[in-house]
């Protein structure tokens, strides 16, 4: 009896520092009711300011009208047509913060 007591009490001694951090462990691993936010793209860099030059995702893009030319850098947007990685001729993009939408030259390369 003292033999399978000790062997407890040893384990159990072991196993309190893992759970002294005083982080909240769930039952289980894996929960079907949580889903991750949508991806979030902003405009990165307006370079000059006020250009229509635009840095997306990476990729340059450059504005077809002056609608677009009032877009500042960190505001948040939308891909409507066209693609994230600068691979098309010409995009359309959403601003959240103006409620307009731009078409713009993807300016990527192709090779």
């Amino acid at each position: 009896m003292l033999k399978p007591l000790s062997a407890f009490v040893l384990t159990l001694a072991t196993c309190l520092p893992a759970w002294a951090d005083g982080m909240q462990y769930s039952r289980y691993r894996y929960q079907p009711g949580i889903h991750l936010p949508p991806e979030r793209h902003v405009i990165e860099v307006v370079q000059p300011p006020f250009s229509g030059n635009f840095i997306i995702n990476g990729r340059r893009f450059t504005a077809k009208s002056p609608a677009c030319m009032r877009w500042a850098a960190g505001e948040r947007i939308r891909l409507i047509a066209g693609d994230w990685n600068g691979r098309c001729v010409d995009a359309v993009f959403y601003n959240y913060f103006w409620r307009s939408s731009c078409q713009m030259w993807c300016g990527g390369s192709w090779f």
